[in-house]
């Protein structure tokens, strides 16, 4: 191209100098005068060869500059070429040393996992004790596999984030080349985050399991809510986070009752537990029960029932607060009494009204004789006024026990006289029928 250019210009100027010469020999042969025509010509011809000596000079200066343009754009491209082929070889070693670095890690975690799996056995030997008696619950959690877990995990995201960030440059610098690597780092980085979060988590709710566990054998069961003031949560958090435990062993036999919040540490204390709740369930449907039949009595059976229940109530405190085996077993047998009365009016309410002396008389003199027998069993020093007198008391409660079982049993008269007519009547249809067993031996 660059002889192009020079041919091209010199053609140009040899055409004009041509036109030159020519307009010079015809100014010359119309004058007339050829005196100047040699030094013209000399001068046109000199003209015209500094002209072209300066194009070709000038050309090859262009083309020797955009020559060694060249040359330096391809003298760059090679040192990129040398820099880029370095940085692979440098990521390659990176990688490799990334890859041991991994592998002493997954050696690390590896044995962290196998000191767990040996914790795991121990727990369940520990479990094993529990049934027989011992701790029933992990005094020393282990936390070192917690902090494993953090000195692993977080360095490693670290790398990976790093790494990660470098991958990325290269990827958009050169390419596919380094997605590879891209995706490998950044697996790194969402492996550590997890393993360091994991261990994080784990020994907090190992110091919360710390927290918990406090002082603990000294109870059999123990309210949540007063666990979730020791690590200041809510209920709801420390049933779930009490869950969390027990589902990992920290907590050999735990149960937890979800109903009213209570951590119950002991499979026998939980049976316990059970019937307890079973019975109580049981007493108060059979006392709504009682509540429903007594709402269908009438106004007055049901206070005649309720001061009633007064007095057996009074009865019982006095009997558990007085310590004498004697007098116990027959306050015993007068609450019985009593209590069975009641029961009968709650049945049959037409009997009620056999009731008035019981009430106006005989229960409230019965109220004042064990307040008093109380009164005088507290005195320090008992004289022989106070020794006649409880065993005065002691006679009248004898007295008033056969009173109150002649009364229940004169509850019942009316029905054993009808239940007599029914007999009657029943075995004068038999006989009229022939069925009784005389009749078919009289047959015989």
């Amino acid at each position: 191209m660059v002889c192009g250019g020079v041919l091209f210009m010199a053609d140009n100027k040899w055409d004009d100098l041509g036109e030159e010469l020519k307009d010079a020999v015809n100014d010359a042969i119309n004058s007339g005068d050829f005196g100047d025509l040699a030094g013209s010509i000399g001068d046109m011809v000199n003209g015209a060869l500094y002209s072209f000596s300066k194009g070709v000079s000038s050309s090859m200066r262009d083309a020797s500059q955009r020559a060694n343009d060249r040359n330096r754009m391809a003298g760059d491209m090679g040192r990129m070429a040398g820099d880029m082929g370095r940085m692979a070889g440098n990521m390659g070693r990176m990688a490799g040393g990334m890859g041991r670095a991994f592998g002493q890690a997954a050696a690390q975690m590896a044995g962290g996992v196998a000191q767990m799996a040996n914790d795991m056995s121990a727990r369940q030997r520990a479990d094993m004790a529990a049934s027989q008696g011992l701790p029933l619950y992990d005094k020393s959690p282990a936390k070192a596999s917690c902090v494993l877990m953090m000195a692993i995990g977080y360095p490693l995201m670290g790398l990976g984030i790093f790494f990660s960030a470098v991958m990325a440059f290269a990827f958009g610098v050169a390419g596919s080349y380094f997605l590879a690597p891209l995706i490998l780092f950044l697996a790194m980085a969402v492996g550590g985050t997890a393993l360091g979060i994991g261990g994080t988590n784990r020994f907090k709710m190992l110091s919360r399991f710390s927290k918990y566990t406090y002082r603990l054998e000294e109870h059999a069961y123990i309210s949540v809510e007063e666990l979730a003031k020791k690590v200041g949560k809510s209920v709801d958090y420390t049933m779930k986070d009490l869950e969390k435990m027990i589902g990992q062993h920290l907590f050999y036999q735990a149960h937890l009752d979800y109903d009213n919040k209570y951590l119950i540490l002991s499979d026998r204390t939980y049976e316990q537990y059970q019937m307890a709740r079973e019975d109580f369930k049981k007493e108060q449907a059979e006392k709504k029960a009682k509540e429903a039949e007594e709402d269908k009595l009438p106004e007055e059976c049901r206070k005649l029932i309720a001061e009633g229940q007064r007095y057996v109530a009074h009865i019982r405190e006095c009997n558990d607060a007085i310590p004498g085996e004697e007098i116990s077993r027959k306050l015993d047998k007068m609450e019985q009494l009593v209590q069975r009365i009641f029961e009968e009016v709650k049945i049959h309410p037409e009997v009620a009204g056999d009731l008035h002396k019981m009430m106006e008389y005989y229960l409230p003199m019965t109220e004042k004789l064990l307040d008093s027998y109380r009164e005088l069993d507290a005195q320090p020093v008992a004289g022989e006024n106070v020794t006649k007198t409880k065993h005065e008391i002691e006679d009248a409660v004898d007295s008033l026990n056969v009173a109150f079982e002649k009364l229940l049993d004169s509850l019942f008269a009316d029905r054993a006289w009808d239940i007599s007519s029914d007999i009657s009547v029943l075995n004068t249809m038999l006989a009229q029928e022939g069925l009784k067993e005389d009749d078919f031996s009289a047959k015989k």
